[in-house]
C-alpha cells in the first residue's frame, strides 16, 4: 500500500509539473500572438499609406505634365486610334519571322 502512495505521489507530482509547463508554454504563445498582431496590424497600416501615395502619384493630371515635360508625349489625336477588326486584319497581313534557335538550325555536316 505504501509503494502505491509514492507511485500516486510521483504521478501527481509529475502532472504538476507538466500542467506548469504547459501553462508557461501558453503564456509564451499568447504572447508571441500579441507581438504578431501589432506587426500585422502596423504592416496593414504601411500598406494603406502606399496604396494612398500610389493613388496621389498616379493621378493623370499629375503624370500629363510630367510626360509632355521630360519625355515630350502629346494627348492621342484621333487619327491615331484604330477600329479592333481593323487592328486584327492589320495584325494578319504582317508576317514576323523570327531568327532560328541553335535547335531549330539545320545540323551541319562535317567536311572530310
Amino acid at each position: 500500500m505504501k509503494r502505491l502512495a509514492i507511485i500516486g505521489g510521483l504521478v501527481v507530482a509529475a502532472l504538476a509539473v507538466a500542467v506548469y509547463r504547459a501553462k508557461l508554454g501558453a503564456e509564451d504563445t499568447e504572447s508571441r500572438i500579441a507581438t504578431l498582431q501589432a506587426e500585422a496590424k502596423k504592416v496593414s497600416e504601411e500598406i494603406s499609406v502606399l496604396k494612398a501615395e500610389e493613388a496621389y502619384l498616379t493621378r493623370p493630371e499629375r503624370i500629363g505634365p510630367i510626360a509632355r515635360e521630360r519625355l515630350g508625349l502629346q494627348p492621342a489625336s484621333p487619327d491615331q486610334f484604330t477600329a479592333p477588326e481593323a487592328l486584327q486584319r492589320r495584325l494578319g497581313e504582317e508576317r514576323l519571322t523570327l531568327p532560328a534557335t541553335e535547335a531549330e538550325k539545320p545540323a551541319e555536316t562535317p567536311n572530310r
